[in-house]
């Protein structure tokens, strides 16, 4: 009999090698259980109603069922369960759509295990969390969102990127690595960000990325 306060995982992809070795990885870490297996998008349903997962990693692509559509689906019907995407596709349209549906990460295949566990035990928490590899949308030309939203809080164009880096989960040392600056330069940027905003919380800062879209 398992333990009641493991987190119960459900895994929806028809790649079947894929689907079995992710679920071998998953078991062996502490405190998460794989609670089902669905390879046939047609049974996902069946299998939340059956296994009442707390987080589901689903493929973006099943069988010709797109995977968005899915989640949108399930979120309708479960609106409780938290659903990240686990897919090989690094396409900005493709990430921007999973935002609208209300998907709760996105992380490619080909992440390390570390950051795989990091992006699970952010959305497990009630956050979001987007792979630090995926490459980012080009704005549309005339675009000025950011520019504007820079301008009316006083922050500068890196600051605002450093928001959405804090929002996907990553910390100081992995913001720094992947802007490719040095830990003390993210380090006055966040202070900065903290100043301008009169926030002192990192959970009122995340709570502030999320009401402006960032």
């Amino acid at each position: 009999m398992l333990p009641s306060e493991l987190t119960r995982i459900l895994l929806i992809d028809d790649h079947h090698l894929f689907n079995d070795g992710l679920k071998s990885l998953l078991d062996e870490q502490p405190g998460l259980h794989v609670c089902g297996q669905v390879f046939n998008p047609t049974e996902a349903l069946p299998a939340i109603q059956r296994t009442s997962p707390h987080l589901i990693l689903l493929d973006a692509n099943l069988q010709g069922t797109n995977g968005i559509d899915l989640a949108r689906t399930i979120l309708s019907s479960f609106a409780l369960v938290r659903i990240l995407m686990l897919t090989m596709y690094n396409q900005p349209k493709l990430v921007e759509e999973a935002r609208r549906a209300g998907l709760h990460g996105y992380l490619l295949k080909d992440a390390t295990t570390a950051e795989l566990m990091r992006g699970i035990r952010a959305v497990l928490e009630g956050g979001t969390y987007f792979d630090p590899n995926l490459t980012p949308q080009t704005p549309p030309a005339g675009s000025t969102f950011d520019d504007d939203f820079a301008r009316r809080l006083n922050l500068t164009f890196r600051e605002v990127e450093i928001i959405r880096l804090i929002r996907q989960g990553l910390n100081n040392e992995q913001i720094a690595e992947h802007l490719h600056v040095s830990y003390e330069t993210v380090k006055t940027h966040r202070k900065n960000i903290h100043f301008k905003l009169g926030i002192s919380k990192i959970t009122d800062l995340i709570q502030f990325a999320i009401r402006h879209g960032l």
